[in-house]
């Protein structure tokens, strides 16, 4: 449990004012005031400028703000190892993870989790990959998956996987029966000459905003391949599946080989050389203290991503 003192000195730094922090707290002002002169006294050292309005952290403040948030983080992993060790692994665990790759790669996990750790909730945080690193900063959820690059200090990423951009394209697409493609081979690679060929093709593309959209608008800026696209969408399922239906072509994240509902009627293409990826990663509030919940959910993540057969 984290200390009522720490509490009513957050309060006072996130309000910037004594008068609102007691309103929120449900106590008196005078009494918030003569805790914050014992803390000072107690410290050494004035935490809040009375000369700012609203009210400001000094240096001091500021150094002792870390000490509160160092101390609030241990004792949260304090309270979830106790939790551990008495219920037999139990509690929960929250994951931030983008809506598509939700719906590839929690089928995979989440039913052994279960039956292997019964008494951990887990609960999914699904969104953009903006969205998600707010919750992080936020600290609401223990780790997020996504892509790097990383641009934010306040998050810290560990490599999991690279995963490759792969090519969309139409099995009945005339374009196709003309490039000499191996038939046995899952995910053949198109040369460059063999990319150009699409280059009047319609592409359904990620709005601007998604780092897919990103990093696949890189590759068409460096072919010289400059046509709008036909549609966005913020799906890569509904980009997949506009091109099942016959809308295009369009660039879709490798793990989408492993959903289930993938329409034969596609056809996947490595592109670029080297062949165009993005790193995946873990990522956590940098100096958070992971929960042994969250841990035991990564181990699984990893166990899917380092198998011959994962994604």
């Amino acid at each position: 449990m984290i200390d009522r003192s720490y509490e009513y000195f957050l309060a006072i730094a996130e309000e910037k004012s004594i008068s609102k922090a007691a309103e929120r707290l449900y106590i008196s002002q005078p009494s918030l005031t003569k805790y914050l002169k014992k803390l000072e006294e107690s410290v050494g050292a004035i935490l809040f400028s009375r000369e700012s309005h609203p009210l400001k952290l000094t240096p001091a403040g500021e150094l002792y703000m870390e000490y509160v948030k160092d101390v609030i983080r241990i004792t949260k992993k304090f309270d979830q190892d106790v939790l551990y060790i008495s219920s037999s692994i139990s509690g929960k665990v929250t994951i931030g993870i983008t809506l598509w790759r939700s719906s590839i790669l929690i089928p995979l996990i989440f039913p052994e989790f279960k039956k292997r750790y019964p008494n951990i909730t887990v609960e999914l945080k699904e969104g953009s990959q903006q969205y998600l690193l707010s919750l992080l900063d936020q600290g609401k959820v223990d780790f997020c998956m996504m892509q790097l690059p990383n641009t934010q200090s306040s998050v810290t990423f560990e490599h999991l996987a690279y995963e490759h951009i792969l090519f969309a394209v139409n099995r009945n697409n005339p374009i196709l029966k003309n490039l000499n493609l191996d038939p046995d081979c899952l995910v053949p690679t198109l040369s460059h000459e063999q990319f150009l060929h699409f280059i009047k093709e319609p592409f359904v593309l990620m709005k601007e905003e998604n780092q897919l959209r990103q990093l696949t608008q890189n590759l068409l800026n460096k072919y010289e391949i400059a046509s709008s696209p036909v549609l966005e969408t913020s799906n890569v399922v509904t980009a997949m599946n506009l091109v099942s239906s016959g809308v295009g072509v369009t660039f879709v994240p490798e793990a989408i080989l492993q959903y289930n509902e993938r329409s034969a009627s596609l056809g996947f293409f490595k592109v670029d050389n080297p062949p165009l990826a993005w790193e995946l990663g873990i990522a956590h509030k940098t100096r958070s203290i992971m929960s042994k919940q969250a841990q035991l959910m990564i181990e699984a993540i990893k166990a899917v991503y380092i198998t011959e057969t994962g994604i």
